[in-house]
């Protein structure tokens, strides 16, 4: 019976508490309250308070380009190379490394689960340098030493791109805790070239690896490359790398988005280009959109006069830097100045 009792006490409870309430319903309906509100006197600080905007709106930077109107032209093709993953492994000046065209933030996660995959331990980690050490392996081809493996990850040349360095070590077997420093350069580099091979072809395998690292964020601070706009200057491209890489890369690059060499003077420090515009292809399936395709397939058929341009190449003091102007060093009106200078920029690697 004293279950019984029990409930009819709570159920009579229930009807009380809601028979008491002077509405029809238990909890009144507060959906419109907000049409009977009225304007209340703003807020008063102290004079005191310490105060302050949480989300400070920042100024705009000055982008040295002239206020006046234009003709919004046409976008510029994407360069190639931010369509499809790439996993290279770059020599350079005795010096090999793996580009990457991925962001650090990418590639810090993707190196980490690698390495936890193979089994392969990990001795340091740092990542707003980019920094991770491996601890101490053995080989079965080699009975004498053990080794370990240094990776740095960098911004690279390329729009959003990465490049991971790797430093090997070895010492006798049983020594492990006799050395700390890193060498400079890697004591074997047969086993440098051997892991690199390993690390490429598991990045290369790992395509659908798409997690971010925010503490990798950073990594390798601002980009080694930059389109610079001064305010009483020309434009120009500052690659924070040395001359003879600068070089290589402009070279490359001047063979894409309509860029064609036609001379060259590495002594003097300049390119001669043929450039001929590269026209987006329209996907508007409206009427307008398909009358302004048949047009401009119209003026294609017509052999487009190739523009000729002079890309000077200068050392200064920390960084290279790239302008362009005509063949006869007249600089180019602004805003096509910075329209090439952005298509050079996007192709560099």
């Amino acid at each position: 019976m004293a279950p019984s009792i029990k409930l009819v006490i709570l159920i009579s409870v229930v009807l009380a508490v809601t028979s008491c309430s002077g509405s029809n319903a238990p909890i009144r309906n507060r959906a419109n309250d907000y049409l009977q509100s009225v304007e209340i006197p703003p807020m008063e600080a102290p004079s005191n308070a310490a105060l302050g905007e949480l989300y400070v709106i920042p100024d705009i930077p000055i982008s040295g380009l002239p206020l006046k109107s234009f003709n919004v032209p046409r976008p510029q093709p994407l360069s190639e190379k931010l369509f499809n993953q790439t996993v290279d492994i770059v020599s350079f000046s005795g010096k090999s490394w793996i580009s990457i065209n991925k962001p650090p933030a990418e590639i810090w996660p993707r190196l980490r689960s690698i390495l936890t995959r193979s089994a392969v331990p990990t001795a340091k980690i740092n990542p707003p340098k980019g920094i991770l050490e491996t601890g101490w392996l053995e080989f079965k081809d080699d009975t004498k030493y053990s080794h370990r493996f240094r990776f740095a990850i960098l911004p690279g040349v390329g729009v959003s791109s990465s490049e991971v360095r790797i430093t090997q070590m070895q010492i006798p077997l049983g020594a492990d805790s006799s050395i700390s420093e890193w060498p400079i350069d890697s004591m074997s580099i047969s086993r440098e070239k051997e892991f690199t091979e390993l690390i490429a072809n598991a990045m290369a395998a790992d395509i659908t690896s798409s997690s971010v690292s925010l503490l990798a964020q950073n990594i390798g601070g601002d980009s080694k490359i930059n389109v610079i706009l001064p305010e009483n200057s020309t434009p120009y491209i500052e690659l924070k790398l040395n001359y003879a890489r600068s070089w290589n890369s402009l070279l490359q690059s001047l063979s894409l988005g309509g860029f064609s060499v036609a001379g060259q003077d590495q002594l003097e420090g300049y390119f001669l280009t043929d450039f001929v515009e590269v026209v987006t292809v329209s996907e508007d399936e409206s009427i307008l959109g398909l009358v302004n395709s048949f047009l401009d397939r119209r003026k294609q058929d017509k052999e487009p006069e190739a523009l000729k341009y002079k890309i000077k190449v200068t050392q200064e003091k920390n960084s290279v830097e790239v302008r362009i102007t005509d063949r006869d060093d007249r600089p180019l009106e602004q805003l096509l100045s910075v329209k090439l200078l952005k298509i050079i920029r996007g192709n560099l690697s």
